[in-house]
């Protein structure tokens, strides 16, 4: 589980900020909202409010790249290969320093502090904690290309900074290498999913998988049905792609050439099961309708990320999603924050989004700590900050106090009519 992510001089994030999973000492949902790990006591959800281009979508892109350059600096760099990270351009001091990022995460027994930094051309610093109790012990501190390890707790580790690029980390060239420690972290830092609520299409797959799979078919088929979107059953069927289905659509001059290079293949077809009923609205039988050609946006949306959700509570893993709210009706997020936010799934599973929907904004869902707001001030730079550090009284009403700007991170939008009188500008 993570405990809390924390990133410096990264895109509009200039000092630095922190998203906290560690519970505050208050009364709400202590019995759902929290998980009881290790002695610790930790969210199982957050949600990110603010303005549009107040920073939330930068944060999240923070965990995202922190997950990204982990997973893959190793083996998609060359040495003279520029590391892909973004500095806040917005100041002269911050521009031409290295971008900071942090995790602290439980993994097993044991609890880890990661983190780097680093600019467009090296990493400067790079650092693995373990804690088992309250001390913490260096697994490995680097600056530049000197590193220091301690070989009890990194076992296989031997000169492996040897075969670190400077654009490169040292955790995932262990990883790479062997080292046991550095690959249980790597894979669970992949095994994080994030998603793109307005780009979800890649996790369709996921979910296509687990209804072809009988011990979770039953199960998607359920979620479905109890979003209340009119459909009883989803089947999946191989649709073959012949050849000449597909040279008939290209250009005259471009037919040969797909004659010779087309291999037939199968993709998989997403039917969505209707009820037909007679006059005396009796059900007759079904409609079958393909769902990317006659379910709306929501819809297919719920169908793209149901299949990870899912994964995410039966496999204790943390889900990222920006524009969470995007397409899907107020209830439907709500249903989804209740069911990481459960005290009958026992799952250590945690949600992650942003959000511009202040039906969120409800105590009955949500503790003061769950709720962050994010903020650019006049300079650029994104801030974020608990609902909890302003003590409003447990039985305020959020959302009419954020929307009032009690909490900032609103939007100051002048009257628009004025740009436009009588037609003209």
């Amino acid at each position: 589980m993570i405990i809390y992510f924390k990133v410096a001089n990264f895109k509009s994030i200039k000092e630095a900020v922190t998203l906290n999973f560690n519970a505050a000492s208050i009364s709400e949902h202590t019995e759902s909202n929290v998980i009881y790990n290790n002695k610790s006591s930790l969210l199982k959800s957050i949600v990110l409010y603010g303005h549009n281009a107040s920073g939330k979508s930068k944060l999240l892109d923070a965990l995202v790249y922190f997950k990204w350059f982990i997973n893959n600096s190793a083996t998609e760099k060359q040495s003279n290969e520029p590391i892909d990270v973004e500095p806040f351009e917005f100041n002269e001091s911050t521009a031409n320093k290295p971008s900071f990022f942090e995790m602290s995460f439980t993994l097993g027994k044991l609890t880890y502090r990661y983190g780097f930094e680093a600019d467009k051309n090296v990493v400067h610093k790079e650092w693995l904690l373990e804690s088992k109790a309250a001390k913490e012990y260096p697994v490995f501190l680097r600056i530049n290309q000197k590193v220091e390890i301690d070989y009890k707790r990194f076992e296989n580790a031997e000169d492996l900074e040897k075969r670190t690029r400077k654009n490169a980390l040292f955790l995932s060239v262990a990883s790479q290498w062997n080292v046991s420690k550095a690959q249980k972290i790597d894979e669970w830092i992949e095994r994080i999913f994030t998603v793109h609520g307005m780009e979800d299409d890649e996790y369709r797959k996921l979910t296509i998988e687990l209804l072809n799979d009988k011990k979770y078919s039953t199960l998607i088929n359920n979620f479905i049905k109890k979003a209340d979107l009119g459909i009883n059953n989803i089947d999946v069927v191989d649709n073959p792609i012949k050849g000449e289905d597909i040279i008939k659509r290209v250009p005259d001059e471009l037919k040969d050439f797909f004659k010779k290079g087309f291999k037939e293949r199968s993709e998989k077809a997403v039917f969505a099961i209707h009820n037909k009923y007679n006059d005396k609205n009796e059900i007759v039988g079904t409609v079958p309708l393909l769902l990317n050609k006659s379910e709306s946006e929501g819809t297919k949306k719920y169908f793209n990320i149901v299949g990870l959700l899912i994964t995410a509570l039966l496999e204790n893993r943390v889900v990222v999603i920006d524009e969470f709210d995007a397409r899907l009706h107020t209830l439907l997020t709500k249903a989804i924050l209740k069911l990481f936010n459960s005290s009958i799934i026992k799952s250590t599973a945690q949600l992650l989004v942003a959000s511009h929907d202040t039906a969120l904004l409800d105590r009955e869902i949500l503790r003061r700590d769950q709720i962050y707001f994010i903020e650019k001030n006049i300079y650029g730079a994104s801030s974020a900050v608990s609902l909890v550090e302003y003590k409003p009284r447990k039985d305020s009403p959020y959302d009419k106090n954020y929307l009032e700007g009690k909490y900032g991170a609103i939007p100051f939008i002048e009257d628009l009519e004025k740009l436009i009188v009588n037609g003209k500008s």
